[in-house]
């Protein structure tokens, strides 16, 4: 049984970026205050009104679940969102089964990001395979996409969620607040998350690695079909001690069908053209590529600017 996640879940909290009297209005969805996908959709909403003068406001949610039924129904008209949660959603997979969003486009690849386990730094864990039988938050009722990329890491490391104790949360970043009170051994999230920067200050983490080979690349993508191992350098977040493979995916610009295209192409042409500007928005987007902003999505509808917008510069055929 599945239940509507755009109706019943509190609105978190709402930012509104305001440019000049007749700018153009956007609603612009984002996760939970002190998650990646909040702190991304706000920087990107501030983006849009800095450069084009786009009066826009961003709206928290627990959850792309809960955000992506508003913008398929024209409530909401964009969000950066993590590629698997928008290919259940076109496709009709759980959570979504029965239900596909038929109204919801892709705009842009913005960029790759990382995604794994955390653990505390002085457990001496290093692998995902090390965790067996170890309490990890799991449940993420606000966020049940989530579930498949926890078991997809998992199967990476050769386990299951069978083989772990569980912590039940209603999201990440309240996984990582049990994490941090001692109520969970391992809390996955996204590692350029500001609640991991709060974890390691209080209590100092390290991310886990999955073996970086093709046969527990297909072992996650049974999970998460759009997923990849990504390694991650030494250094370049807290808690990366060394070289790290972990589970990368892409941020997709998701945007409502409704959308006119004179906007779409004005916010394609603005990333495009300022690459670097994209790049400094948040270290999430620090690998941002324009060449890489037209990928196959692997059955996801690209909006109509946007193809004729790549096809005219050459992204794609």
């Amino acid at each position: 049984m599945h239940k509507s996640f755009a109706g019943g879940f509190a609105l978190a909290a709402a930012l509104v970026f305001t440019g000049t009297a007749s700018a153009q209005s956007l609603g612009i969805g984002a996760g939970t205050q002190g998650s990646q996908n909040y702190a991304v959709n706000a920087g990107f909403a501030q983006f849009l009104s800095n450069e084009l003068g786009f009066d826009v406001r961003v709206q928290a949610y627990g959850g792309s679940g809960q955000s992506m039924p508003l913008i398929d129904a024209g409530r909401l008209d964009l969000q950066l969102v993590p590629s698997p949660d928008m290919a259940a959603a076109v496709r009709g997979e759980e959570p979504f089964e029965g239900r596909p969003l038929r109204n919801l486009r892709a705009a842009a690849s913005l960029s790759s990001s990382a995604y794994g386990f955390m653990v505390r730094a002085d457990s001496g864990h290093t692998k995902v395979s090390d965790v067996e039988g170890l309490t990890i938050t799991y449940g993420y009722t606000a966020q049940p996409t989530l579930r498949y990329q926890v078991d997809g890491i998992l199967a990476a490391g050769g386990l299951s969620i069978d083989d772990m104790g569980v912590d039940n949360v209603p999201s990440v970043p309240n996984g990582v607040d049990d994490f941090i009170s001692g109520n969970a051994d391992v809390a996955f999230f996204a590692l350029q998350g500001g609640k991991t920067r709060e974890a390691d200050a209080a209590v100092g983490i390290r991310w886990l690695a999955v073996e970086d080979t093709p046969e527990a690349e297909a072992a996650m993508q049974e999970f998460v079909p759009t997923s990849y191992i990504k390694v991650v350098p030494a250094g370049s977040a807290p808690g990366v001690e060394e070289d790290t493979p972990m589970m990368g995916y892409d941020y997709v610009l998701t945007v409502g069908a409704h959308v006119p295209d004179e906007t779409v192409r004005q916010i394609l042409e603005l990333v495009h053209d300022n690459p670097d500007k994209v790049r400094n928005i948040l270290n999430t987007f620090a690998e941002f590529s324009p060449e890489a902003m037209a990928p196959e999505m692997n059955g996801i509808e690209y909006h109509p600017a946007a193809s004729a917008y790549y096809e005219e510069i050459g992204l794609t055929d």
